[in-house]
């Protein structure tokens, strides 16, 4: 049964205006961190720069393949028409964040027809997706992609008419395409929950209502162009993405993201527990109350079956994974609005103070994004970057990380490119190259971090190779130093 949605044209423009302000608003307070917003944006800032909008690069030389680019090229655009500040930088994600609380509200139709608006409520107030809004990363923007393939998916199971369902059918295969170019495998797999339902609702015949050639061709062309492009230009690509990206991500250590056979529960069970707040006690509460009949529930209630499968599917693989993050699981609040919103029909009639108080709850969850700009957090790469200029009579030409970990979101505040070396006679680092060949190439003015613990070290082999260089005031946690070259003038140290 559809369920039109209530009130005038006036009254949904309306809604829309709330959610992109509420969406939106203090994004730009807080400065950037690393690592990911600073990766992020130098990626973005590198394809607006250099005009190469096909290979994501960290730096001219370092190629970096380890997302597809479409969040990449949000940034790039939105820096390209709206300038080079944080507001830019995380607007995309705003916009993502916007966008699923939006098809939250046609989901409702199917999900909560006598309150269609309330699944949109209760995902904008969880506390886990909001926060997640202010972070530069891909995965509020997956999570838009991921709620559109169900948004889809439903549209195409209960079409009125064959067009209706063509049209979702399409619609579904460029929601995955988005999302394969967003983040490649996990994007489908909310696809595949909704596949999976199909199945179990109706075996082979569900899935032949799903599965069409217009489906395939709108995700090859949009979800898989780019590869094909970029495999064919260079065959050790497809190498790094299968192996890299998708075999090391699954089933090895070598990510280092809480791959101990406790780091599911150690991630994630905090993560979708405090993260469904204030709404988890009735989660909570419809879980114990079906906790004896959950099968017989989800065979007579097709609505829920598919968010179980939305929502299961998705855990299990992440549970599997030995790559293990909290913003792995923010596509899956989506599910959990509408479980909340089902459990809460009919909610609040005639009552005012349950909205107050959401209003208040909704204005400190924006407040939030605003606090850590008052904050001294290790990895904020706007106070290194200001610290960093108040020492430098110029503006370096390159920012060279020796042996540590590129901050890179100087680049969004220096303007400077930044680069990874590492020490003669030390193990290579990934996508570092060797202290003295970086030295010896022309770049201009330019400075070197390192950690205090390697600062003998890169001293003694400067000194060896005979390169002259002059020690400035330490920055931060870092001890800087800059070649003494003639292609720029550094003052004394103080």
């Amino acid at each position: 049964m559809s369920v039109a949605w209530p009130g005038s044209r006036r009254h949904w423009l309306l809604a829309v205006a709330l959610v992109l302000l509420y969406a939106c608003a203090l994004q730009g307070v807080r400065p950037l961190y690393s690592p990911d917003e600073g990766r992020y944006t130098n990626v973005a800032l590198e394809m607006l720069d250099s005009g190469d909008w096909l290979h994501p690069q960290l730096h001219r030389e370092v190629p970096h393949w380890s997302k597809p680019p479409l969040t990449y090229w949000a940034l790039a655009a939105s820096f390209g028409v709206f300038g080079r500040h944080e507001f830019a930088a995380r607007l995309p994600g705003a916009l993502a964040f916007a966008g699923t609380i939006l098809l939250l509200l046609r989901l409702g139709r199917r999900f909560t027809p006598p309150q269609p608006w309330l699944p949109a409520l209760v995902y904008a107030t969880f506390l886990f997706p909001p926060l997640a809004a202010n972070l530069v990363t891909t995965d509020t923007l997956l999570t838009l992609w991921e709620t559109l393939q169900v948004a889809a998916f439903v549209e195409l199971w209960w079409a009125a008419t064959p067009d209706a369902a063509r049209r979702a059918r399409r619609l579904l295969g460029l929601a995955a395409g988005l999302a394969f170019m967003t983040k490649g495998p996990p994007g489908l797999l909310a696809l595949a929950g909704c596949l999976v339902f199909a199945f179990w609702s109706e075996r082979g015949r569900g899935l032949a209502r799903v599965a069409g050639w217009d489906l395939v061709a709108m995700f090859l062309l949009v979800g898989g162009s780019w590869y094909a492009v970029v495999v064919l230009q260079d065959p050790r690509v497809l190498h790094y993405f299968l192996v890299e990206e998708v075999v090391n991500r699954v089933a090895s250590e070598k990510m280092h993201r809480n791959a101990e056979w406790y780091g599911a529960f150690k991630v994630y069970g905090p993560t979708l527990l405090l993260g469904t707040l204030p709404w988890l006690p009735v989660l909570a509460a419809g879980a114990w109350r079906h906790r004896r009949d959950v099968l017989a529930t989800l065979r007579a209630d097709a609505p829920l079956r598919l968010l179980a499968c939305w929502l299961l599917l998705p855990l299990a693989v992440f549970m599997l994974s030995r790559s293990r993050l909290p913003l792995y699981v923010l596509p899956l609040f989506a599910p959990l609005a509408l479980l909340v919103a089902r459990r809460l029909v009919p909610f609040a009639r005639g009552a005012c103070w349950p909205y107050v108080l959401l209003a208040a709850w909704a204005l400190a969850l924006v407040g939030a994004r605003a606090l850590p700009a008052w904050l001294d957090v290790p990895d904020d790469d706007g106070r290194l970057a200001h610290d960093l200029r108040a020492e430098l009579a110029f503006t370096p030409a390159e920012v060279i990380f020796v042996e540590t970990a590129p901050r890179f979101g100087l680049r969004f505040y220096l303007g400077s490119p930044i680069e990874r070396v590492g020490l003669p006679g030390r193990p290579p680092r990934p996508q570092s190259q060797d202290l003295l060949s970086e030295l010896a190439e022309p770049e201009g003015c330019r400075v070197m971090l390192v950690e205090p613990a390697d600062r003998a070290d890169l001293e003694q082999a400067l000194t060896t190779a005979g390169v002259a260089w002059l020690r400035l005031p330490d920055v931060r946690r870092y001890a800087v130093l800059a070649p003494a070259t003639r292609d720029c003038t550094v003052h004394a140290p103080r």
